[in-house]
């Protein structure tokens, strides 16, 4: 089965400063699936904002789509920040007997990061988050209970150009009591200061149903204050 998706993210950033461990240029969540194990910084507002296009392509289902999804970060502390994410969803699938038009709020989740640990080198910062998804928001996804998922976060710095990063977690669907596991493996590679490349892989263990994706990326700081990400995932 082969799925491209291609991701564009344009992330906006506020006007205040990082100090400490906290970068002088923005820290985001992009490109790939994987998230970094720091917050934004104290009294630091951030905007990421993207749209995936989807193309769905199995013996299983075929069809298309697109998800727009934006995440707001602020910054309590140096180490702790709040969040909250809105996706929407629309798709055209068909499975073979019928089609079916989707669309609503896939996503509203409210959450916080927590950075515990700063590494160096080999040894791995180390972060936590977790968001608790609403329920009854209305349209096709909506769910019927708060739906909690968390991420244990780490990432490593292999050379002055080379990272690595991990997440590993949970997530419930909120409409039964069984949770998903979920993992990402990121590497990533800067080319130059303003540019990065990387390739992921990332899936999910529900029950005994096992699903695993590679997709890969370039990433182009504009400024300080924002960049550009292209994302292509491919399987």
């Amino acid at each position: 089965m082969i799925r491209l998706y291609i991701l564009l993210h344009l992330l906006f950033i506020g006007i205040t400063h990082l100090y400490g461990q906290f970068n002088e240029t923005i820290r985001t969540d992009r490109p790939g699936q994987s998230i970094g194990p720091f917050g934004v910084g104290k009294g630091f507002f951030q905007i990421q904002s993207g749209v995936d296009y989807l193309n769905y392509n199995n013996p299983k289902i075929r069809g298309k789509g697109a998800l727009s999804n934006t995440v707001i970060r602020y910054g309590l502390t140096e180490p702790f920040e709040v969040s909250a994410m809105i996706e929407y969803k629309g798709e055209n699938t068909d499975n073979g007997i019928d089609s079916q038009n989707t669309n609503g709020f896939s996503a509203v989740d409210l959450g916080m990061r927590y950075h515990i640990y700063t590494g160096n080198g080999l040894v791995p910062s180390v972060g936590f988050q977790i968001r608790w998804r609403i329920p009854q928001i209305g349209g096709d996804y909506e769910i019927d209970q708060w739906a909690p998922n968390f991420l244990f976060v780490t990432n490593q710095q292999l050379s002055d150009k080379l990272s690595f990063t991990t997440n590993c977690g949970a997530s419930w669907n909120g409409n039964n009591a069984t949770p998903q596991g979920n993992y990402t493996a990121n590497l990533s590679y800067a080319i130059t200061s303003n540019l990065g490349v990387y390739i992921e892989n990332y899936g999910s263990l529900l029950q005994s149903d096992f699903d695993s994706f590679l997709d890969a990326g370039i990433a182009y700081l504009l400024n300080n204050k924002s960049s550009v990400r292209f994302i292509f995932r491919i399987w």
